[in-house]
């Protein structure tokens, strides 16, 4: 039953971290809450294919998306074919202009980000074709197509 009394140390070197690993659990939930709404565009039932490339979703597409309505969406705006065209070069160059802040890319020449067009499964080809020329008519040539992979 010894006490250590007086001065005979320095400080003490211990460290706390009981606030750190409340900061580190808080910041797993908020992001185990964020990540699965980080998908771009309308959420829609997409087709199914036996061959596709897989691309990770991290925003670098502009996404034009058709619901099973029918209806246009340029990321979370709903579009019109008169629209349709001004809002995909808002979104593109809202990208470009990103990039080129960015002092990573600052040396590299800006990337004319491509469109991924979602379209629902339910949807006739025809509603998917008459957006591919919207497109294609205002030269808009880097389109892509999502589809859900085959399990």
């Amino acid at each position: 039953m010894g006490a250590k009394l007086g001065g005979g140390g320095g400080l003490m070197a211990d460290i706390n971290v009981t606030p750190l690993i409340d900061v580190v659990l808080v910041l797993l939930v908020v992001f185990m809450v964020i990540t699965p709404m980080l998908e771009s565009g309308k959420n829609v039932d997409l087709p199914v294919s036996t061959q596709a490339s897989v691309v990770k979703d991290t925003g670098q597409h502009v996404v034009v998306s058709i619901t099973a309505d029918g209806r246009w969406w340029v990321q979370s705006t709903e579009a019109n074919p008169d629209t349709l065209v001004d809002l995909v070069f808002v979104e593109k160059n809202m990208r470009m202009d990103a990039q080129k802040a960015n002092p990573a890319t600052a040396d590299l020449p800006p990337k004319d980000p491509p469109v991924l067009v979602k379209a629902d499964r339910s949807l006739k080809y025809r509603s998917v074709r008459e957006l591919l020329d919207v497109l294609a008519r205002a030269n808009i040539v880097h389109v892509q197509v999502a589809t859900a992979k085959e399990s």
